[in-house]
């Protein structure tokens, strides 16, 4: 198996992926010349996909649809177009910022293999593998479960393969930036993790002897003591002293790097978090519709099963980089205790002058994960889109014109015609 020595050897899958998408990192000019190069032919492919796909399914909804349906027909395309172009350029652009972060990281790792840190570099280089591994998965998943609705009846089979690629790139490539953001986070956390585990291993206090009962206990045992262990204590002291600066050192750039990243996936970040909240919001309500019209079980089946397919979808996506960012900040944080615990009178006063500058480092740097400062990504913003989605799901309940008793047969029909056209132009372009 593949054991990766170097920095640019654990990141491999995630630079192969950003590159195979149009996203790609080089360092060296012609690299840079190149990687441009491709993305705008990446770019210049996908819109004529895209071209090529609306004049295929605008004709043919435009004759099924009404006016509301073929607007938001055509919205949904023309916002997959502005997301595509919008996430391309901000892999060139993100270039500085990675840059910057993978220099700071360099010296974090040289400083932590002199403290006898291991790397884990094959642990970080097998997850990304496992992740985009999943993602493949997901994809080929989904699209097999709504093979048989993305498309009118008897489309061509080179129709079916344009539709699929302009339909699934723009999302391929919103996730090949999750991953990537979310392997640096996991890497920030890693690192705080051997951190902590290196000032645990400082800690003399235990819960059967704690720091009151070891001050009364060194008071008692002074004079019998003192004279003993006064060398070995002094030394003990100035190597811990040492292994505390180094920490603080390596902490502090650790927080710079990790913030950097942040920068440099920042609009991605925020591009993925609000289609998320949008689609969840919107597909919910559509679940809910459904159960207001009298279908077959096969039918009800076959609509049902994407559209709960694809919330899972998008809200795992939202759960799991709010949780991951805030697993980050809070081992980040827990750092602020473990050194508290180290605060003891019986160590010099060196080593606590060190403790004082490291608790008013981590007040003044702490680990805050946003979305281009719009909002934190943590699990404060989870609960929040989980009573926002419930309010604009009531309100949408409320306000929308789902069909009743007292409805009109032809007003019953219209909806009907309507909500199966915006169930089509839902999987048409990706989505349920």
């Amino acid at each position: 198996m593949f054991q990766p020595k170097t920095l640019q050897e654990m990141i491999m899958p995630l630079l192969v992926a950003n590159i195979l998408v149009g996203m790609g990192f080089w360092t060296s000019k012609k690299g840079r010349l190149l990687n441009i190069v491709y993305s705008v032919i990446c770019l210049v492919t996908y819109c004529s996909l895209m071209k090529l796909s609306m004049e295929y399914l605008g004709d043919y909804y435009l004759h099924k649809a009404n006016s509301l349906g073929n607007m938001t027909f055509q919205a949904i395309f023309y916002a997959n177009i502005c997301m595509t172009l919008c996430l391309i350029p901000c892999g060139w652009l993100r270039r500085k910022h990675i840059k910057a972060a993978i220099m700071r990281i360099l010296m974090c790792e040289k400083t932590m293999e002199q403290m006898g840190l291991q790397k884990n570099y094959r642990k970080l280089f097998l997850s990304q593998l496992y992740a985009l591994t999943f993602v493949v998965v997901i994809f080929v998943i989904f699209i097999a479960v709504n093979y048989d609705g993305m498309f009118p009846i008897n489309t061509p089979v080179h129709i079916r393969l344009i539709l699929i690629c302009a339909s699934t790139y723009p999302i391929i490539l919103l996730y090949v930036s999750d991953v990537s953001f979310l392997h640096w986070v996991r890497y920030s956390k890693v690192r705080f993790e051997q951190l902590n585990g290196l000032l645990q291993g400082m800690l003399t206090t235990t819960p059967d002897s704690p720091q009151h009962k070891r001050v009364l206990k060194m008071k008692d045992e002074w004079n019998k003591t003192f004279i003993a262990s006064a060398t070995q204590q002094d030394r003990r002291t100035k190597d811990n002293t040492d292994v505390m600066r180094a920490v603080k050192q390596v902490h502090l750039e650790l927080i710079k790097s990790t913030r950097s990243t942040n920068e440099a996936y920042g609009i991605q970040i925020l591009l993925s978090m609000t289609i998320s909240f949008v689609f969840i919001t919107s597909l919910l309500y559509y679940a809910y519709s459904i159960f207001w019209l009298k279908l077959s079980n096969e039918v009800f089946r076959q609509e049902m099963i994407p559209v709960v397919g694809w919330i899972l979808f998008y809200s795992s996506k939202v759960l799991v980089i709010n949780h991951m960012c805030a697993m980050a900040s809070i081992e980040a944080a827990n750092t602020g205790d473990i050194i508290c615990e180290l605060y003891e009178p019986s160590t010099s006063k060196e080593f606590r002058a060190e403790i004082r500058d490291f608790t008013l480092q981590l007040i003044q740097n702490p680990l805050i994960f946003t979305a281009c400062g719009f909002f934190n990504l943590d699990h404060t913003f989870i609960h929040g889109v989980i009573g926002s989605v419930t309010t604009y799901l009531v309100i949408l309940i409320q306000v929308g014109d789902l069909p009743n008793g007292n409805k009109s047969p032809n007003s019953t029909i219209t909806y009907n015609g309507t909500n199966f056209t915006m169930s089509d132009m839902f999987t048409t372009v990706g989505y349920p």
